[in-house]
């Protein structure tokens, strides 16, 4: 299978000391209503994958570049669909304000750090997509599923004796 690289960001909200994600609109194409960090495909006019994160930061949510600080790239995370993901750790102060794009978010939500980065609350489950059955990694954020990629991605905020990136 052929990857198509993308580029997402776990922003930290230094404010409210969280982890900010987004609720896909319902309408499209690729991954529609589901849970995932600001992001999306490199495109061509891109100069790195980092200027890919933020692009779509911008087109998500209206956040500009000059209020992310960059701090770490994570280990970049496959997915079913043909996606490699390359995640971006970042901080901003505060996400407010901001500006959703409801053509590709529904909804944008914030998960405390010290919840995300508790091994204790991933759980292994199986998920059927398309009639065939996934093992998954499931964390669940204000009754809302947070599963696949995006959990994956967010396990590797904790580390060795679940200590946090952040923390």
């Amino acid at each position: 299978m052929q990857s198509h690289h993308a580029a997402v960001l776990i922003l930290y909200e230094q404010a409210t000391n969280s982890i900010i994600l987004t609720q896909r609109s319902n309408h499209l194409k690729i991954h529609p209503g589901e849970i995932c960090f600001p992001g999306g495909r490199f495109e061509q006019q891109d100069e790195s994958l980092w200027a890919t994160a933020l692009r779509e930061l911008h087109e998500e949510l209206g956040i500009t570049a000059d209020r992310v600080v960059p701090k770490k790239l994570l280990k970049p995370e496959q997915t079913v669909t043909g996606f490699l993901i390359y995640p971006w750790l970042a901080t901003i102060a505060t996400i407010v304000p901001y500006v959703l794009n409801e053509n590709e978010v529904d909804t944008v939500f914030k998960v405390s750090v010290i919840d995300a980065c508790n091994l204790a609350n991933y759980q292994l489950v199986e998920v059927e997509r398309q009639g065939v059955k996934i093992k998954s990694y499931q964390f669940t954020a204000e009754k809302r599923f947070v599963w696949g990629v995006t959990a994956r991605i967010m396990m590797q905020l904790c580390a060795v004796e679940n200590k946090c990136y952040l923390i």
